[in-house]
């Protein structure tokens, strides 16, 4: 969900920058100061545990925002932000957003919905991840894609590597590529040359 066009971007003194495939643009602990919206890219918001395993908090793409609640509250961030591939994305001043919510009270309503909906999956999400079931954790990671891509009648392509879907479900991806051949061999999910469909 794209909450601001390029044009009122660029009013509120918006600036563009790109990122090359693994540059971070935040760290866990840093102040937000800044709104962030991807033009063309991915970029993946993780934390680390004590002994490094890395944790995927959510992956954004064209059009979406990341990074809000922090600076909405002016806290730290709670997770760091790093681009996946070559990335062109808005930054906009802390106090230039706020003027720009102020003088728009509908985008000010669009982004509450978006943060209660990213609070309503947080919750789905870490329900599901209490699950100590491996196939369960991976379906529902797979069902809420795969929902998030408004496709649920047809078999779509999964652009995760095992790893990646290891970083989201908090698994290792040695379990995460057996379960996934279980799981091909129950019907749940396809693997045609090395790549998911679910």
């Amino acid at each position: 969900m794209m909450l601001l066009n390029s044009e009122i971007l660029f009013k509120y003194g918006a600036l563009q920058k790109t990122f090359e495939p693994g540059e971070f643009i935040f760290h866990e602990g840093d102040s937000a100061k800044y709104y962030y919206q991807i033009h063309h890219g991915k970029v993946k918001m993780f934390t680390t545990n004590d002994d490094g395993k890395l944790f995927t908090q959510g992956v954004f793409v064209d059009g979406e925002s990341f990074g809000e609640p922090p600076l909405l509250i002016q806290e730290r961030y709670p997770a760091s932000a790093q681009a996946i591939n070559r990335s062109t994305i808005y930054k906009m001043a802390s106090s230039s957003f706020f003027q720009l919510l102020d003088d728009h009270p509908d985008l000010k309503h669009n982004l509450l919905l978006l943060m209660a909906a990213r609070c309503y999956n947080k919750s789905i999400t870490s329900r599901d991840l209490m699950n100590q079931k491996t196939d369960h954790r991976i379906l529902s990671f797979l069902k809420e894609f795969k929902r998030k891509r408004g496709n649920p009648s047809v078999r779509i392509l999964i652009p995760f590597t095992r790893q990646e879907i290891a970083d989201f479900t908090g698994l290792r991806v040695e379990t995460v590529i057996r379960t996934l051949r279980s799981m091909c061999d129950l019907g749940l999910v396809e693997i045609r040359e090395r790549k998911l469909f679910y």
